[in-house]
């Protein structure tokens, strides 16, 4: 844990996924139940053949992915669905314990920071801004884009984005995250990630795909008092 979280401390750039590291904004079965809402509404859509693609999918976003690159045209009233569903679970949520530090003391050393994220962007400040006014409009975010799914992560097209944001370099930077799609798009990107998970065997497997260190939760990155 010490080193990361010399690590984070010593990083020029922070990159912090949003839904694990900063916020749960489906917990427990909710996520599992909304993968479930967009495979079938998949189903109703597009028929059993394009929903067998999606098979064994359980992320919601990455079924996203999936019908855009099969099946595009359906794209839309799928992605208007997971939005508003998105929206609404970031209303009903609060910042994981160290969130707000994490945020506060990246940006009192100098460092510059930026929430890089498969979800719709204004997921960010709807769950920030009700524990603390005023704190999203302190970060950059970088999420999906309407009718854009191709560049979502794994792919590293988003932290490649909220680098040139940031005018940054990957060197420099650190990249947060808690699934193994977000180690594949920090490998990708040149930026080492720590893993954030309170599952040991979730940290264990974000490690064995190439994490450089992983935490159960980002209070831990943050220096003691």
């Amino acid at each position: 844990m010490e080193s990361a979280r010399r690590l984070v401390e010593d990083a020029r750039t922070l990159l912090v996924d949003f839904d694990g590291p900063l916020a749960r904004l489906f917990p427990g079965s909710s996520w599992a139940e909304l993968g479930d809402r967009v495979r079938a509404e998949t189903h109703r859509l597009g028929g059993p053949e394009l929903a067998q693609r999606l098979e064994g999918e359980a992320d919601h976003v990455q079924c996203l992915r999936l019908v855009g690159e099969h099946a595009p045209r359906l794209l839309a009233p799928l992605e208007e669905l997971v939005t508003e569903l998105e929206l609404d679970a970031a209303s009903r949520v609060s910042p994981r314990p160290g969130a707000l530090a994490l945020i506060d003391r990246t940006l009192e050393r100098g460092g510059s920071l930026a929430v890089v994220t498969n979800n719709t962007p204004d997921v960010v400040a709807r769950v920030l801004d009700r524990a603390r006014p005023g704190t999203g409009g302190r970060l950059h975010v970088v999420g999906r884009s309407a009718g854009r799914v191709s560049d979502l992560k794994p792919e590293p097209d988003l932290l490649l984005r909220a680098l040139r944001l940031l005018d940054a370099r990957s060197e420099g930077a650190v990249f947060l995250g808690d699934s193994v799609t977000d180690v594949q798009a920090g490998r990708s990107a040149g930026v080492p990630v720590v893993g954030v998970a309170e599952d040991e065997g979730r940290r264990q497997e974000l490690l064995a795909e190439g994490a450089v260190g992983a935490v159960e939760g980002v209070g831990d990155l943050v220096p003691p008092a």
